[in-house]
């Protein structure tokens, strides 16, 4: 069990926390404590989300247990500050300004100047020397096709804490301005009876590939001397990379077939996202019907008009959402159970709304706004019933996003290899033609040729992909949300439900091994 410790003052961060948790570790396998609970020697992985100082003397007394586990995203209270052996600084002048990107121009990358920087420590947690803009654009000020979040300068829980560095032999990594280190952001100690892992975050990494970090801390790290928790992977057992793609048809939907017949051509699954104010026309009921018979495709809803932000209200969403389930299903005579927000916005009001109207769950996240729907993983989402999940994909596949210089897939095959590398289910969306806008396609022939390239070097990446379309992946993300690891007599028990089922087995991770789950085995 992983108990998650924080103040009133800290609440939201600690809420974003434990879901990023149990999508990890299953939702019965955390919980929130109160600090009172420090003394109960079954609290043995502790996450203390941005506690305040008169916690720390507590935290230190509980690092003396064995066997002890401790994550610290944000603040580190004065006390145990002190006993990590961690000194304060002062904030590096125009911080805020070095934390925010430039727009980025057509067929280039723009990032800010404000950057973090693992060591070859991270190799400790399976990670590796990555390097993480605190900010970075593919297109405009909008996308970040490498997918993770913003880390900002302002305070909030989404900002860095404070100037802080841990002792050089424990850094994991560093925040750096044009390359000069300025202090921690990331810090590893081992202790004989214990080991603390910190974040200088009130949420971590719960917005980028970095969980993967976090994971393999709870699962597997010093297992032969601290406890372990298992993990229950994105990918799906026997497989070593899960995909899933999408177009979403803003302005038409008929002009998605001939990436369709690519996609066919490959035998790679296909899904569209249909914004149904495109089905005032017949003209575009025909491939929706076709995609209906076809059991490897898929059709989400897009909204009914494509309203930014959902409409601004929840009962504008539940409007939106309701009204293109409706249209789908008359003109496909099939059940929509997934969305996709348009721009990517997902404000918390259109999430419950969707919710409210029977949706089992929506695709979105952007690096531009609602950073609380970047998740590292999908799943079950903070103050939403169980049931419904989330997923984020960033990854745009347009025109506009192919490098004019080198090789114009570059970024989107460093997304790929982060994903691979973190076990991260990758999902990427371009968008059909219409007469208005191409996309920054020159042409059809030129983006299928794109295309049929990225798949290409997925699958030479991979030894074993998973392709998938989107309702596939999400309903794996689903039943996955209803599995629980449990604490009984003999150890642990993994419970798979009866009812929310997927086709793939799915696969827990513990000890430095990965494992076929099978309903009510025992891990001991």
């Amino acid at each position: 069990m992983i108990s998650v410790l924080h103040s009133r003052t800290s609440k939201s961060a600690g809420e974003y926390v434990l879901a990023a948790l149990r999508r990890s570790v299953s939702p019965a396998a955390a919980q929130a404590i109160s600090p009172g609970m420090l003394r109960n020697v079954d609290a043995a992985i502790v996450v203390a989300v941005d506690v305040p100082d008169a916690w720390g003397d507590a935290l230190v007394e509980w690092l003396s247990k064995p066997r002890n586990k401790l994550i610290v995203f944000g603040r580190l209270p004065t006390a145990l500050a002190a006993y990590l052996g961690c000194r304060e600084g002062a904030w590096p002048q125009a911080f805020q300004e070095a934390a925010r990107s430039p727009s980025a121009a057509s067929r280039e990358t723009a990032q800010s100047r404000a950057v973090v920087r693992y060591t070859g420590r991270a190799e400790h947690l399976g990670g590796r020397m990555w390097v993480r803009p605190f900010e970075r654009f593919d297109f405009t000020d909008e996308w970040n096709n490498l997918g993770f979040g913003a880390i900002r300068a302002d305070g909030s829980i989404w900002a860095v804490s404070a100037p802080i560095d841990a002792p050089e032999d424990t850094r994991l990594a560093s925040v750096t301005i044009d390359d000069e280190r300025v202090f921690t952001y990331a810090a590893l100690w081992e202790r004989d009876a214990a080991s603390v892992l910190w974040f200088n975050r009130p949420v971590g990494p719960i917005d980028s590939f970095e969980w993967r970090l976090v994971e393999n801390f709870v699962s597997s790290h010093r297992s032969d001397r601290t406890v372990c928790q298992p993990v229950l992977s994105e990918i799906p057992w026997g497989y070593d990379a899960a995909i899933t793609s999408r177009l979403d048809c803003d302005e038409d939907v008929e002009s998605a077939r001939p990436l369709w017949d690519a996609y066919r051509r490959l035998g790679i699954p296909f899904s569209l996202a249909v914004h149904t104010t495109n089905l005032g026309s017949d003209v575009n009921h025909g491939i929706l019907r076709e995609l209906a018979a076809d059991p490897h495709a898929a059709i989400l809803s897009h909204t009914a008009t494509h309203a930014p932000n959902w409409g601004g209200s929840y009962e504008a969403a539940l409007l939106e959402g309701r009204e293109s389930m409706g249209l789908i299903e008359r003109v496909t005579q099939e059940a929509v159970r997934y969305a996709v927000s348009p721009f990517h916005q997902s404000p918390a009001y259109a999430l419950e709304a969707l919710s409210d109207a029977g949706y089992d769950g929506c695709i979105g996240g952007i690096i531009r706004n609602d950073p609380e729907f970047l998740i590292a993983r999908g799943g079950a989402l903070a103050g939403l019933p169980a049931g419904f999940v989330g997923h984020s994909q960033q990854t745009m596949l347009h025109g506009d996003c192919m490098l004019a210089s080198g090789d114009p897939l570059a970024v989107f095959k460093q997304a790929f290899d982060l994903a691979f590398e973190t076990r991260t289910l990758f999902g990427y969306l371009d968008h059909p033609f219409s007469e208005r806008y191409q996309y920054g396609w020159p042409t059809e022939a030129g983006r299928i040729d794109a295309h049929e390239k990225f798949v290409a070097y997925m699958s030479a990446c991979a030894g074993n992909p998973l392709f998938m379309n989107e309702e596939t992946a999400l309903d794996f993300l689903r039943a996955r949300s209803f599995a629980s690891v449990v604490a009984d007599t003999d150890g642990l028990r993994v419970q798979l439900s009866p009812t929310v089922t997927t086709p793939f087995a799915m696969t827990v991770e513990w000890r430095g091994e990965s494992m076929q789950v099978t309903n009510g085995m025992r891990l001991t």
